[in-house]
C-alpha cells in the first residue's frame, strides 16, 4: 500500500481537500456577545492563505444554556449567521474547506453565566468546574439533539462545507461514553453510544449528502476507568457509516489537561496511539480517513507521521498559530518560525480570558488589525540582539527598510539565549535560532559584541533608534554581598553545593529552571516564595504538573507563603505569613530570583523607540510584540 504524502489531495464524502494538513477546531476567545467576529474571519483566512487544505473553527455552543465560558459562539442563536458567512467567505476566498465544530459541554460549564443548572449524563461534578450538575432526563435528550441539528442548520446558512460534532475533551457525548460520568441505569447507560449516534444522525439530515460530517473522539483520559485508545476504536467502528472522517483527541481537565495542549518537551506524534487504532479497527479504512494530532511543530514531522501509516490527515493547531504559512512550508521545504511550546498566550491567555495570541508570531489574533502602509525606506539601527530586537529588526527589514542590529553581547538571543540552557526548556532556542535565520536571509547587517553609544549613533547615522537594550538584574534590599542572581546561575558560571535556597518572587521558569540545575548538580535545593503557589506562573501554561514531579523526583522542597528578611554570612532570616514567626536557618548558598530593572536609556540625535524590557521587565511575549509594532511604525 502507498502511503500518504502532505501533499496528497484526499477524498472526503462528497468533497477533495487539496493536501493533508488540518487547521483544528480551538478556542480563541475572539467571539463577542456570543457572536462570530471580523477577528475570527481574518485568523481563520491567514491559515487557509497558507495553505491549510481543511479549517474547523472553534466550537458553536448546541445548548441555549451551555454556557462554560464567556466567548463561546452561541450556536442556536439564527443571529450568528452573518458573521459566520463572513467567515466563511474569507477562508473560502484561499481555497480550503472550512467546517465548524458543534458540541456541548455538558458537566464541563458552569451556571455563572447562565443562571441555570448545568446538565450532563449523571450527576458528577467535573473536576474543574467542581459544580454538581443536574442528570439529563430522556426530554433533555430530546432537546440536546434538536439542538445540534438547529446548530447544523445555522451552519448551512452560514456557507460552511460541513460540520465536525466535538466528542472529545470538553463534550456532554464524552461524559455520555465514558465510564466514571456515566452511572445511568437507562438506555444511555447501556449503550453510551446511544446519545452520538442520534447526533450524528441528525445533523445528516440537515447537511445532505453535499457537505461533510465528521466526528471528534476522545482516546485517552487518564483517570481509572476513563477512555482508552481501545474505546475510540470501538465507538469509531460504531459510527463509522455515519461519518466522511473521524478526529481523534486526548487529555481531559484536569488529571491530563497537559496532554490538550503539551508545553514544549512533549515529543511530536505523542499521542499517536489514538489514530493508529482508530484506523486499525475501521472497515471502511481507505474511505473513511482518520486526523491524527500530536504537536506537530516541524514540517518533517508532518510527512514522517504519514509516513508512518499513524493517521489519514495531520492537524496542526499551535504549528500553523505560530506561522500561518506552515502548510505551504510543509510542501515547499521552506523554514518556519516555530512555535516553542511555551502556552503563554495561547492556552494561558485564553484561560485568563483574554484573546489568543503567540509569543513568536505577535500578529496571530490581530490578523483583522491592519498594519500601516509601509513608508520611505529608511535607515534603522536596532541596539539590542535579545528577542525585542530580533523582532524589530526582522519586522523592519520586511518592510523594506536598511536595518543594522548591534549586539553587546556575544550572541543573540538575550535572556532567552541563557535560559533556554536550562533543563527541558531548549525550544526556547528556537525563537532565537529562527529569527536569527529570517535575519539572514533578509539581508540584514548584525554586528556582535559593540555597544550602541553616541559615537557609534553619529558614525551610522540612523533616521531611527531602536532601543531594545533590554533589563539587568537587581540585587534584593535584603542580600548581602555573597547572594547570587538567577542569571549567574543559568549562564552557567556558578554552581554553589551543599544546602542552597532559592528565593522565587518572580513565579515564572527562572527560579524553578535554576533549582533544577543546581539539584542535578547534586546540591540539596529548597524553593522558597512569597506568594500562596510555588512556580505560580507554570499552572496556566500547563507546566506546573511536570515541574513539580521533577521537583519531587530531584528532592527539591518548595515553600510557599515565606518571605526572606535578610541573608549573611551561612544564614537565611525567614518570616512565615500564616503563623507570623521568624525562623534563622543555615544555608550554604541563596540564590535570589526577582524583579529585573530596565537599563539605561540609548541616547541618539535620532529619534529613540524603547521596546521590551527597555521599557519596563516584562515576559517573553511583550518583547516579540513591541519589538515587531515599534518596527512597523517606522
Amino acid at each position: 500500500m502507498t502511503l500518504p504524502r502532505p501533499g496528497d489531495p484526499v477524498v472526503l464524502g462528497p468533497l477533495t481537500l487539496r493536501n493533508r494538513i488540518v487547521f483544528p477546531a480551538h478556542l480563541t476567545n475572539a467571539a463577542v456577545g456570543g457572536m462570530p467576529t471580523d477577528r475570527h474571519a481574518a485568523y481563520y483566512a491567514a491559515r487557509a492563505a497558507g495553505g491549510a487544505a481543511m479549517v474547523i473553527t472553534e466550537e458553536h455552543s448546541a445548548g441555549e444554556h451551555d454556557r462554560p465560558y464567556e466567548k463561546l459562539i452561541r450556536g442556536t442563536d439564527p443571529a450568528i449567521v452573518g458573521g459566520l458567512r463572513r467567515l466563511t467567505d474569507a477562508v473560502h476566498a484561499h481555497g480550503a474547506v472550512v467546517l465548524a465544530q458543534v458540541g456541548h459541554n455538558g458537566g464541563q460549564s458552569s451556571s455563572r453565566y447562565s443562571g441555570v443548572a448545568v446538565t450532563a449524563p449523571s450527576p458528577v461534578p467535573d473536576p474543574m468546574f467542581r459544580e454538581v450538575p443536574r442528570a439529563l432526563t430522556p426530554r433533555d435528550l430530546d432537546d440536546l439533539v434538536a439542538g445540534f441539528a438547529r446548530t447544523a442548520g445555522h451552519v448551512v446558512a452560514g456557507g460552511y462545507d460541513g460540520l465536525e460534532v466535538q466528542a472529545s475533551q470538553a463534550s456532554v457525548i464524552r461524559q455520555f461514553l465514558s465510564p466514571p460520568t456515566n452511572h445511568r441505569d437507562d438506555v444511555y447507560g447501556e449503550d453510551p453510544a446511544r446519545l452520538l449516534v442520534a447526533i450524528l444522525a441528525a445533523v445528516r439530515a440537515v447537511l445532505g449528502p453535499g457537505r461533510v460530517l465528521g466526528v471528534r473522539l476522545q482516546g485517552y483520559e487518564g483517570v481509572a476507568g476513563g477512555l482508552t485508545a481501545a474505546d475510540a476504536a470501538a465507538t469509531a467502528r460504531r459510527v463509522e457509516g455515519l461519518v466522511d472522517y473521524l478526529n481523534t483527541a486526548v487529555g481531559v481537565a484536569t488529571v491530563t489537561l497537559p496532554l490538550i495542549e503539551p508545553p514544549m518537551g512533549v515529543p511530536a506524534g505523542y499521542a499517536a496511539a489514538v489514530p493508529t487504532a482508530v484506523k486499525g479497527a475501521l472497515r471502511t479504512a481507505t474511505t473513511v480517513p482518520v486526523v491524527g494530532v500530536g504537536r506537530f511543530t516541524e514540517p518533517a514531522q508532518v510527512a514522517a507521521t504519514l509516513a508512518a501509516g499513524t493517521c489519514d490527515l495531520v492537524g496542526v493547531v499551535r504549528g500553523q498559530i505560530a506561522d500561518p504559512g506552515f502548510a505551504t512550508a510543509v510542501l515547499t521545504g521552506r523554514r518556519v518560525r516555530r512555535c516553542v511550546g511555551c502556552n503563554q498566550e495561547c492556552i494561558a491567555a485564553v484561560g485568563m480570558n483574554r484573546r489568543l495570541g503567540c509569543v513568536v508570531n505577535p500578529r496571530a489574533g490581530r490578523e483583522a488589525e491592519p498594519l500601516p502602509a509601509p513608508g520611505v525606506r529608511r535607515r534603522v539601527l536596532v541596539a539590542g540582539g535579545g528577542p525585542a530586537g530580533l523582532s524589530a529588526a526582522v519586522a523592519a527589514a520586511r518592510r523594506g527598510h536598511d536595518v543594522h542590529l548591534v549586539e553587546a553581547g556575544e550572541r543573540l538571543g538575550g535572556q532567552v539565549a541563557w535560559g533556554a540552557t536550562a533543563p527541558g526548556r531548549g525550544e526556547l532556542g528556537h525563537l532565537v535560532a529562527d529569527l536569527a535565520a529570517e535575519l539572514t536571509g533578509l539581508g540584514v547587517r548584525t554586528t556582535l559584541r559593540t555597544t550602541v553609544d553616541d559615537a557609534l549613533v553619529a558614525a551610522h547615522a540612523p533616521d531611527v533608534v531602536i532601543d531594545a537594550t533590554g533589563s539587568v538584574a537587581q540585587r534584593p534590599a535584603w542580600a548581602g554581598e555573597a547572594v547570587l542572581d538567577v542569571e549567574d546561575v543559568l549562564r552557567g558560571g556558578a554552581r554553589p553545593r551543599g544546602r542552597v535556597l532559592v528565593v522565587d518572587e518572580a513565579g515564572g521558569h527562572a527560579a524553578p529552571s535554576a533549582a533544577e540545575v543546581l539539584a542535578r548538580a547534586g546540591a540539596s535545593v529548597t524553593t522558597v516564595t512569597s506568594a500562596l503557589v510555588a512556580a505560580g506562573d507554570l499552572g496556566a501554561t500547563l507546566e506546573g504538573p511536570r515541574w513539580a514531579r521533577r521537583a519531587a523526583a530531584l528532592g527539591i522542597a518548595q515553600e510557599v507563603e515565606t518571605v526572606v528578611l535578610g541573608a549573611g554570612a551561612g544564614t537565611v532570616r525567614l518570616l512565615h505569613h500564616l503563623t507570623g514567626t521568624e525562623e534563622t536557618r543555615a544555608v550554604d548558598a541563596v540564590v535570589a530570583c526577582g524583579p529585573r530593572a530596565a537599563r539605561a536609556p540609548v541616547t541618539a540625535c535620532a529619534p529613540v523607540v524603547r521596546v521590551g524590557d527597555a521599557v519596563a521587565p516584562r515576559r517573553l511575549d511583550a518583547a516579540v510584540r513591541e519589538g515587531h509594532d515599534a518596527a512597523v511604525e517606522v
